[in-house]
């Protein structure tokens, strides 16, 4: 597997996808993403709450062209945060077989200034190497691709 992430991810959406891998990337696509989000619980402390009960499917090319039951595909969570009783956060997968990334999670912040802005999580480690490598995009600047830092969403939130 080659050494760049545009090139293993160019090179995995030519192939002819097999079950087993697919499955093996989405369970861990889910321990990954899952690990993200108890990073950014464990950073952010006490002074939140959260809430995984909200889920995604990946329903996905891949997935479709290996014709995956809904049964067969790992459920991933949706992690809402909130602060006294208001929702100031949400991140949500997007998608796991991108082109440049080892999968993509939305963040969507909503600050104490009111309204919501986007942001991308891109994770530039090399599929199933198991690590992560999670960097934070806005979409207006999708060069600059900062190492995501669980502690930069509490100040994203003021």
């Amino acid at each position: 597997m080659s050494t760049n992430i545009v090139a293993a991810t160019i090179a995995e959406a030519q192939e002819k996808p097999d079950k087993e891998h697919v499955l093996h990337r989405l369970k861990d696509w889910q321990n990954r993403v899952h690990a993200l989000y108890d990073c950014i619980e464990q950073r952010l402390g006490d002074g939140y709450t959260y809430d995984r009960t909200g889920k995604h499917m990946s329903q996905e090319e891949m997935v479709q062209r290996t014709h995956l039951g809904s049964n067969d595909v790992p459920q991933l969570d949706i992690l809402t945060v909130e602060q006294g009783g208001r929702k100031v956060a949400e991140l949500r997968p997007r998608g796991l077989w991108i082109i440049g990334a080892n999968g993509r999670v939305d963040l969507i912040v909503m600050p104490r200034s009111g309204g919501s802005r986007l942001y991308m999580l891109l994770d530039h480690s090399l599929p199933l190497s198991g690590e992560t490598d999670w960097r934070i995009v806005r979409p207006s600047d999708r060069l600059h691709q900062p190492r995501f830092r669980p502690e930069v969403l509490s100040d994203l939130l003021e």
